[in-house]
């Protein structure tokens, strides 16, 4: 099935307590390579610059996750981020951007089962996100990028997007709870995923880090637990549940099953470094299947 994912490749670097680690990242790298893994054909929508290294363009290709021309930019470097974690204090920090993402850059006249749309520094516009819906069966939004401002040193603040009507144009959305707070007015996950309902989303994932998570599948909203897992390196695992949920959907057409193997997905990559998250472990499967049989049913709306 053809799979659509959008949204900056980078290059990060992580600085752990012990180490510091460079790596390829975004969301086309761990939500691409998830979706590659589940036998989906993966088109990337990202920018990258003349810097991207070359062995790593060739090891996404391998893996799945084709670059092609016109995702490079002659102008612009590669997206980098450097991510610190200080005592749980978790900061991004934004060093260098590339262009936006083009419509241009969509194959032409191909439709896909399933696109996801993931932002990181405001590459997507409103007008990107409605065509991309528009060629897609089922449109998936993380919305990180959408509400991120950067200051002079690329320190991140937050705001509401410029696009008050990102929500109506998608299937489906996660979001942590400030991403709630500017998307929806609302940080409280029940009420926020009522919002979403009333503007025409019918499926959404609130995320609380190790606090349950709340997932609105049609008319019901559920809460569902969050494993415990060692927390080594939390880079990437958002897109690890974006990219497992929109494939299991894919595979079961189940909201909530797939949410629940998204959620298992992600914490159980909390204590790989990097890239390695997308190995998942078989441990994965029963996790999920727990997590499923445990969903609590608190709202209907």
């Amino acid at each position: 099935m053809k799979v659509l994912v959008a949204g900056f490749l980078t290059i990060d670097s992580i600085q752990l307590p012990t180490r510091t680690v460079a790596s390829v990242g975004g969301p086309p790298a761990y939500a691409g390579l998830i979706a590659s893994r589940f036998g989906n054909e993966v088109t990337p929508l990202t920018k990258v610059g003349a810097d991207f290294p070359d062995e790593q363009a060739v090891w996404l290709a391998r893996n799945g996750v084709p670059l092609r021309a016109s995702d490079r930019s002659s102008t612009k470097p590669t997206t980098r981020f450097r991510i610190t974690d200080a005592g749980g204090n978790r900061a991004l920090y934004l060093a260098s951007r590339c262009e936006d993402l083009s419509s241009s850059q969509i194959p032409p006249e191909t439709r896909f089962r399933a696109s996801l749309v993931s932002p990181l520094a405001g590459e997507v516009s409103p007008s990107l996100l409605s065509e991309i819906s528009a060629r897609s069966d089922f449109t998936f939004l993380d919305p990180q990028g959408l509400i991120r401002r950067f200051g002079e040193g690329g320190e991140v603040s937050f705001a509401p997007p410029s696009d008050g009507a990102a929500l109506t144009k998608v299937d489906a959305v996660k979001m942590d709870r400030t991403e709630a707070q500017m998307l929806t007015g609302r940080s409280e996950p029940t009420a926020a995923l009522e919002k979403v309902f009333s503007m025409g989303v019918r499926k959404g994932i609130v995320t609380q880090g190790a606090e349950s998570c709340y997932v609105l599948d049609g008319g019901r909203i559920y809460r569902v637990s969050v494993p415990r897992a060692p927390v080594l390196d939390s880079t990437g695992a958002g897109d690890i549940l974006s990219g497992a949920t929109v494939s299991w959907y894919l595979k079961t057409r189940d909201f909530l099953r797939s949410a629940c193997f998204g959620i298992a997905a992600s914490s159980l990559s909390l204590h790989m470094i990097a890239l390695a998250k997308v190995d998942l472990p078989m441990s994965v499967d029963g996790t999920a299947q727990r997590l499923f049989a445990n969903a609590d049913p608190v709202a209907a709306v």
